[in-house]
């Protein structure tokens, strides 16, 4: 395997002939900020073709999976002189990420234990395999910060369908790990962490059984259809977050950082 890159907040491991990738960032409940955006980028370039790494298994630390996009921090600040470009911008970098991940050319496993949310649960949304323990809970929250679940649709879709999809959006129900399993979001709940790791072992054995070669075609070949235009998807829900951002997610994020109702859930 090449030389690990330098990381910020990804903690790699290797496990067998997986890579183990945890988001250990317990400030941020492991939200998605700069630096969890610089090192998927960085797992990416490194670890695409590196024929030591077999699988990918992304997984949080602790009892957290990941809290969606970073609402304490400066990620979402709009501090620049062009906050609706910056905006954009910060959304093609996500965009990148789901991207990466669900284009990954070695399969991908997520761990979901404890809570996966917003863009949370859109990295679950990007794997190939989803396991998860019983205190796992999901939501697609971001209307009720005032955001859009922009570039994490089409991968939840792809798990959820469309009518559940809705369903979940427009309302920014949480639901739980039991819920998941009956959406098919999960592909399997297990009883504890003991049960992940030989389910996550068995799994990778069988991954391993077969030619690296011929999983990369089949990943090509299956997000290939139907037809997809990501570059055109992405530059379109870019825009439509940023005009949530700088419109009603204003009030949201301000209403999150200071622990109170936003306007609209209170009128």
């Amino acid at each position: 395997m090449t030389d690990a890159p330098q990381m910020s907040v990804l903690r790699l491991a290797r496990r067998g002939g997986a890579l183990v990738a945890t988001i250990d960032d317990p400030a941020t409940r492991n939200a998605i900020s700069d630096p969890l955006l610089a090192d998927f980028d960085l797992l990416f370039s490194h670890y695409r073709t590196d024929p030591a790494v077999r699988a990918l298994v992304l997984q949080g630390n602790g009892r957290i999976f990941c809290a969606g996009a970073d609402l304490s921090g400066k990620t979402l600040g709009g501090s620049s002189t062009d906050p609706h470009g910056e905006m954009v911008e910060l959304s093609i970098r996500g965009a990148r990420v789901f991207g990466g991940l669900h284009a990954f050319p070695k399969p991908v496993i997520a761990v979901v234990e404890g809570a996966a949310m917003g863009g949370g649960m859109g990295l679950a949304a990007c794997a190939d395999i989803v396991l998860a323990g019983p205190g796992a809970s999901f939501a697609l929250s971001e209307a009720r910060l005032g955001l859009v679940a922009a570039q994490i649709a089409p991968f939840v879709v792809a798990r959820l369908g469309p009518a559940i999809t809705r369903r979940l959006a427009l309302t920014g129900s949480r639901f739980d790990a039991a819920q998941a399993a009956s959406f098919g979001f999960i592909d399997e709940l297990l009883a504890d962490r003991a049960a992940i790791d030989a389910r996550l072992d068995a799994i990778l054995a069988e991954i391993q059984a077969c030619a690296p070669g011929a999983l990369a075609a089949t990943k090509a070949l299956l997000n290939g259809l139907p037809e997809f235009d990501v570059a055109a998807f992405s530059r379109t829900a870019a825009e439509v977050f940023a005009d949530a951002v700088l419109g009603e997610g204003a009030e949201g994020i301000a209403a999150f950082k200071e622990k109170r109702s936003p306007a609209w859930a209170t009128t």
